[in-house]
């Protein structure tokens, strides 16, 4: 399911634009932008993401930060502040990067100021942390989505994927918060498919049934992040591509039909047909201020466009690296790293080792 499709399914996109006619303008120019696969969007991002910390008190086995040597940093309330006013015909923004966000003191804040400007609002976390300051903005957030990464139905499976994790207290913490949640936030859950625990799915989907969440977000496709070095542990890692009429997904469609959750499979490569949207609709902003194409790649040594704190975002989005991305994404020359999300430039061990010409930095 691409962008569009996911805005439009949540229903944040007609509720922030029937009371911001602005944002409406805005997300019309930007469709027609994509759909025509114009250079220069005539809209900006309909969704930013927005990263409020580069570091994690986990260490996932599919995960880069696990193996980052970088300085660890925080988005502080003055940048967010500045920045998030070059946002303002956003529809979405979620506060997701490579770290934890509630590791972020300052996120209950950000979340607030991001209410009372009326945005639709998504963080995705490891669900470790669970301060009563968090969990009064967490239940009491209107138009909210929390996505906790949930992978294992079993303390075992769990704990060795997602290392330094207690599996008890992150059900505890999602219980409590599901119990408290307003009618018109969503918590959902994320799992990340791997081809060895692929028995675990189906019973993860029926624990976070009985758990209560709203809607899993099944991942199927590992990504390498943008980087070479991740090739052959993403092919090793990724469950086969099937078609739609796949039994195992059917069965796993039946099963979360079966616990009242709604499901959607990420399960698609991009192609020529159905190319990445995400150039013209949305945008990537790390804790230094660097736009990155998206959170697939999420580390501006691999791309960036340039930095906020240097540039107004206006000219960052219209600047000719990103305009030669959307060239790219046009006529199928795919940069190497956005590779691993595309179907027509395969991964080395698949049996292509040539890569796409790219100039961007």
């Amino acid at each position: 399911m691409n962008l569009i499709q996911r805005m439009i399914k949540k229903k944040y996109l007609v509720w922030i634009n029937l009371i911001r006619p602005r944002r409406a303008l805005n997300s019309l120019l930007t469709l027609l932008s994509f759909n025509l696969k114009l250079l220069k969007p005539w809209g900006q991002p309909v969704a930013v993401d927005i990263e409020p910390t580069n570091f994690c008190n986990l260490k996932c086995q599919h995960c880069q930060v696990s193996h980052w040597q970088k300085p660890k940093r925080r988005l502080t309330m003055d940048q967010f502040s500045s920045w998030i006013k070059q946002f303002e015909t956003a529809s979405r923004i979620k506060l997701q990067g490579m770290g934890e966000p509630f590791l972020n003191k300052e996120l209950p804040s950000i979340i607030k100021q991001l209410e009372k400007d009326h945005f639709y609002i998504e963080v995705v976390s490891n669900g470790t942390v669970m301060t009563d300051e968090i969990y009064e903005v967490v239940t009491q957030t209107r138009h909210f989505n929390l996505t906790i990464s949930f992978d294992g139905a079993d303390k075992k499976t769990f704990e060795s994927i997602r290392l330094g994790s207690d599996f008890d207290e992150i059900k505890a913490h999602l219980t409590k918060i599901i119990q408290a949640k307003p009618r018109r936030s969503k918590v959902s859950a994320s799992i990340v498919g791997f081809k060895e625990h692929q028995e675990q799915i189906k019973p993860t989907i029926e624990l976070l049934g009985d758990l209560g969440v709203d809607e899993v977000y099944l991942q199927l496709i590992v990504i390498n992040f943008g980087q070479d070095s991740l090739d052959e542990r993403t092919v090793e890692h990724r469950i086969q591509m099937k078609n739609q009429t796949d039994p195992f997904k059917i069965d796993l469609y039946e099963t979360a039909k079966q616990k009242g959750l709604k499901m959607d499979i990420a399960d698609r490569l991009f192609d020529e047909e159905s190319p990445c949207p995400w150039p013209w609709l949305g945008t990537y902003i790390d804790t230094e201020g660097y736009v990155i194409p998206c959170c697939h790649i999420g580390n501006a040594e691999i791309c960036h466009f340039g930095n906020l704190n240097q540039q107004d975002f206006r000219t960052i989005w219209h600047s000719k690296e990103y305009q030669q991305l959307r060239e790219q994404i046009k006529t199928n020359r795919i940069p190497h790293f956005c590779r691993s999300c595309y179907r027509s430039a395969p991964l080395e061990r698949e049996g292509h080792n040539t890569r796409p010409p790219s100039t961007l930095p």
